[in-house]
């Protein structure tokens, strides 16, 4: 028999969740499904990027190819640099559907957070590739707005204005407000373009590959002192002889990042300038955010209010012991959220599934009994309907539902 935990930390609870959910199982009764799972807060994405997804349980179908970089909101022109503001899905055209789910989350007694993707935008990459990260041999990464460029940072702060000051909000999470890899998914999502690559390459080519050239980008850093073009002429020497010699590799050049940087220490210099874009960035969006009373969510960062820790496919053990050291290393004012990811997802490479009611008991637990002040469920719309179901007990053996 599990045991309710006397004393915890934990006090809030996040389902994230997908607009079309709510119009494909009813507003209001979603919303409810919610309240009676225990949680606290509606996490439900606001902007979001493409994808092509599959829903177990959802009642009217099981695949879905998402629209590209458009708004679940309603934008108010007004806020965004000229022709940025965000294209409006067609499920929102006719009724502001971000608006009328806020709405059902007040009646069901839940707060709501915005799940804002900001800077990955394959929509608006490909309208101004003038925005995006540039590498080093000039080519435009579609997908990523460039956080040192002052036209998408406006674009940001428009997004997180709009959404702070016209919704009842809660919290924003922040995903993709810094510099995104030239691929288009992550470590452990495949991009939806088709990607290929039949070219070996190690970290040191990915990471030269990664570094955004943009000019906007070029020029901050060369305000700071630093080269950049001399970097950049660098870079695309190394990625030019180590692509002439493939599939060999020249042992005349670095075998690593580290290596790199001590021939070139510059590297250094400007990875700095490209995280101080970052870092600056987050607190204009704070600024922007804090005078309506909404949060941000997002990065450990001084500019956050709610940190977050991923453990994703992560053993109870490496779960509490992630929250740890988040919390170890958290500010005076912040505070932590550990995300768990529901649903089997295949492969080794994704870590250790949550596959029974007590295996979502005991990652609860373990993100409570390590000091996290909330816990987030990733996501409603792709985990089998069980695993939800799970939320519930797992909730109240952590002390957070009755």
């Amino acid at each position: 028999m599990n045991t309710v935990m006397n004393s915890s930390s934990l006090r809030e609870a996040y389902l994230f969740c997908y607009p079309w959910d709510f119009v494909d199982e009813g507003v209001d009764r979603l919303a409810g499904r919610a309240r009676d799972l225990g949680v606290t807060h509606l996490a439900v994405a606001s902007l979001y990027h493409a994808g092509f997804f599959f829903y177990p349980h959802n009642p009217r179908r099981k695949v879905h190819m998402l629209e590209d970089g458009v708004a679940y909101y309603h934008p108010d022109p007004q806020r965004y640099p000229e022709r940025l503001a965000p294209q409006v899905a067609a499920v929102s055209r006719d009724r502001d559907l971000f608006g009328d789910i806020c709405d059902a989350a007040t009646r069901a007694g839940l707060r709501m957070c915005s799940w804002t993707v900001l800077l990955h935008n394959s929509r608006i990459g490909l309208a101004h590739p003038e925005l995006t990260i540039h590498n080093a041999y000039g080519d435009s990464y579609p997908h990523a707005l460039s956080p040192g460029h002052p036209t998408a940072a406006g674009f940001a702060r428009g997004v997180i204005g709009d959404l702070a000051s016209r919704y009842p909000l809660d919290t924003i999470m922040l995903e993709a407000a810094d510099y995104r890899s030239r691929a288009h998914g992550g470590s452990w999502v495949g991009g939806h373009h088709h990607e290929r690559q039949g070219t070996h390459l190690r970290e040191l080519e990915n990471v030269l590959l990664d570094l955004s050239f943009n000019p906007a980008d070029v020029a901050g850093a060369g305000r700071a002192g630093i080269d950049a073009q001399a970097l950049r002429a660098a870079a695309r020497g190394h990625l030019d002889a180590y692509l002439a010699a493939a599939p060999d590799v020249p042992s005349d050049l670095p075998d690593s990042v580290e290596a790199f940087r001590r021939l070139h220490p510059a590297l250094g210099d400007y990875e700095r300038s490209l995280a101080g874009n970052e870092a600056r960035l987050l607190q204009e969006l704070r600024q922007v955010a804090e005078p309506h009373g909404v949060r941000l969510m997002g990065p450990a960062d001084p500019a956050i209010d709610l940190v977050m820790g991923g453990a994703y496919g992560q053993p109870p053990d490496r779960t509490a012991a992630i929250a740890r050291d988040a919390r170890a290393g958290l500010g005076d004012e912040q505070e932590l959220i550990m995300l768990l990811r529901m649903g089997f997802y295949g492969g080794s490479q994704y870590g250790a599934p949550i596959v029974t009611e007590q295996a979502m008991i005991d990652r609860v637990r373990a993100v409570a009994d390590a000091g996290a002040h909330a816990v987030g469920f990733y996501n409603y719309a792709e985990a089998p309907a069980r695993c939800v179901d799970w939320i519930a007990p797992a909730l109240r053996a952590a002390g957070l539902a009755g």
